[in-house]
């Protein structure tokens, strides 16, 4: 146990580990870079769910992950061991500031040695006072040490990397992220995630004079056991929060829910529009003993080289429909119906007109809800680890070590400023 311990507590363990991680990163992103039908929907997933799933399914690009993870979780490891160990004799240290008189010898050719007068203890004391030292004597021996609190700074980074390691590992096991919700404006569905639903009150879109896009959101409603729970505002860059997780807002658009045909059946003297709901099998033009199928629908019309149609966009730009009529069960008359070229039609029947009326068209937007639970730990051990590094750079540990002659009015010094010795 202790040849492990001992393991776990070296520096070189640290710096060892620190170049490895750097190594596989650096591999890692190659393979991101090369690969992207592997790694494009990663940040769609919470990380542990794709290693566990699509990255299983891969080795041969993702082995590089799975040792990340361990050479993070071992110096993880490293980092606890190696503030276990350091961190009680620095607090010792620092409660009993006189055990620093033990580091150095003071005398011979050590340091420099100054004339100070009657009172050299005073002298020296109030000397280094007056630049911010804190100054304690145990007889003729004195330290001195300026930001003593500063050792205690690279604990603060460690213990931050720690709890940032710790704040993914509850993200990663209790946290969810699904993408794609698509929400018709009017339409309550079920969230993915949690026990309520939400409801898409209005899409809201801005747009400058020149026509380009300003702004978008949308109202939504949350619900649960039919009691409105949260009415807000998702947008892509700021959530509304339901349940403990957030709603933001991936896009939006037009979502086709149908078409209207305009129906002319001259044997019963019908004439009147009948609506088609996207997905329909068929739809009955009433009292007339007709039916319609719904065999095809393009949004974007268009032939290819062997005379085939197909749609050459997802945008409903030259909508048309296939249509079967059915009398008393058999098919009767088959053909397309256009929405913008009504002269292309191909239906054709004695009895029965079709024209295309309209499209039924709503606003739409999709959404992704996420839940991560340590957000506000991961963000509060990021501002540790920045706190700390940002201070290391700005302060610096300074320490006084030095013998007194009384009588001779004279002192041995010895600092780790040697700027302070031109000013002593």
């Amino acid at each position: 146990m202790k040849s492990v311990w001992e393991f776990f507590n070296s520096l070189k363990l640290t710096v060892y580990l620190i170049l490895a991680i750097t190594g596989v990163t650096m591999a890692g992103s190659m393979v991101l870079y090369f690969r992207p039908e592997v790694f494009g929907d990663m940040d769609q997933d919470l990380l542990f769910h794709w290693l566990t799933t699509k990255g299983l399914l891969y080795p041969t690009y993702t082995w590089w992950l799975y040792l990340l993870v361990v050479l993070v979780v071992i110096l993880g490891i490293n980092t606890l061991v190696c503030t276990i160990e350091r961190l009680p004799r620095l607090v010792r240290r620092y409660r009993d500031p006189l055990a620093n008189l033990k580091d150095m010898e003071i005398g011979g050719d050590a340091g420099r040695e100054f004339v100070l007068g009657d009172a050299p203890a005073d002298a020296l004391s109030g000397f280094l006072k007056g630049r911010g030292y804190q100054v304690f004597a145990d007889g003729d021996r004195l330290y001195a040490e300026k930001n003593r609190w500063l050792p205690f700074i690279p604990y603060m980074v460690h213990a931050g990397i720690m709890v940032f390691m710790v704040g993914h590992l509850i993200s990663g096991l209790y946290g969810y992220r699904h993408t794609g919700l698509n929400i018709i404006e009017g339409e309550t569905v079920k969230s993915p995630a949690g026990d309520y639903f939400l409801r898409l009150d209005k899409v809201d879109v801005e747009y400058r004079p020149d026509g380009s896009l300003k702004n978008f959101g949308s109202k939504l409603t949350a619900l649960k056991d039919g009691r409105v729970i949260k009415t807000g505002v998702a947008t892509a860059n700021k959530p509304m929060f339901v349940e403990g997780g957030a709603v933001y807002q991936r896009q939006f658009g037009q979502e086709f829910i149908g078409l209207v045909l305009q129906a002319e059946v001259k044997s019963a003297g019908f004439n009147n529009y009948i609506r088609v709901l996207k997905g329909a099998s068929y739809v009955d033009i009433d009292n007339t003993g007709y039916r319609l199928s719904v065999d095809r629908f393009i949004s974007d019309f268009a032939v290819d080289e062997h005379g085939d149609p197909y749609s050459q966009s997802e945008e409903l730009a030259n909508p048309a429909v296939l249509v079967t009529l059915y009398k008393a069960g058999r098919p009767r008359t088959s053909g397309w119906i256009f929405a913008r070229m009504p002269l292309s039609d191909t239906f054709k029947d004695q009895d029965v007109g079709l024209k295309f009326a309209d499209l039924d068209v709503r606003p739409s937007s999709t959404f992704d809800v996420n839940r991560d639970p340590s957000a506000l730990l991961v963000l509060f051990a990021s501002l540790m680890v920045m706190f700390g590094t940002i201070t290391t750079l700005y302060f610096r540990r300074e320490r006084v070590w030095a013998t007194l002659d009384i009588s001779g009015g004279r002192a041995q010094v010895i600092c780790t400023d040697d700027e302070l010795y031109e000013r002593i």
